[in-house]
């Protein structure tokens, strides 16, 4: 007699096609290239040779196109999660670019004070290092079998290829890195956290 099975716990990362990508990554790529000349030193969060602009790019002008797809996507989650926006608003806290040329990359980390976190590829060439994400259950690797194969109740980590124009969302919770950029180019992406107010 076989048995019956209930999987609990999932770990959502939604993935998002922005739709003619090119004219609003060329209007961002302008503004980072101009505060990486103005500030070339940058902050040091998680990034490893990699530079990281500071986190307020959402309130520029340039950025507002940006934040209104941010907010749609958003709301797709939070609808889809069955929130109750009706208790409490979702909004944009942080938002920053990182710029990681050949060699940089970014340590294994997650966003706390948030609910959602995101990254907005802009530029990504081949082998410019993917994101990964850490199975959040360390418990679980206490003792691993060999497995003939993983899938996904045994993958250890999830990795997403970069490509320009494409967002990810995900529970700030999670703990998630960047692979190094093999690339003789740049990987250019924005990252943004959200928060919650009750209302």
């Amino acid at each position: 007699m076989a048995g019956s099975r209930n999987d609990w716990f999932p770990t959502p990362i939604w993935h998002f096609t922005i739709a003619n990508h090119q004219q609003l990554n060329a209007i961002l790529l302008a503004e980072i290239y101009a505060e990486q000349e103005k500030d070339q030193q940058g902050e040091k969060w998680s990034n490893i040779l990699g530079w990281h602009s500071v986190n307020d790019l959402h309130r520029r002008d340039r950025f507002q196109d940006l934040t209104k797809i941010i907010h749609t996507n958003v709301l797709e989650v939070a609808q889809f999660l069955q929130w109750d926006l009706q208790k409490f608003s979702l909004h944009i806290t942080t938002c920053w670019a990182i710029i990681n040329g050949k060699f940089a990359s970014n340590s294994v980390h997650n966003h706390p004070n948030s609910i959602l976190s995101g990254v907005y590829y802009l530029k990504a060439p081949e082998n410019c290092g993917g994101i990964y994400f850490n199975d959040p259950r360390p418990a679980s690797q206490m003792i691993i079998p060999p497995v003939t194969e993983f899938n996904l109740w045994t993958y250890p980590k999830v990795s997403y290829k970069a490509h320009a124009g494409t967002m990810l969302l995900f529970p700030s919770w999670l703990l998630h890195g960047v692979d190094t950029n093999m690339s003789e180019e740049s990987r250019i992406c924005v990252s943004f956290n959200i928060g919650m107010t009750p209302l």
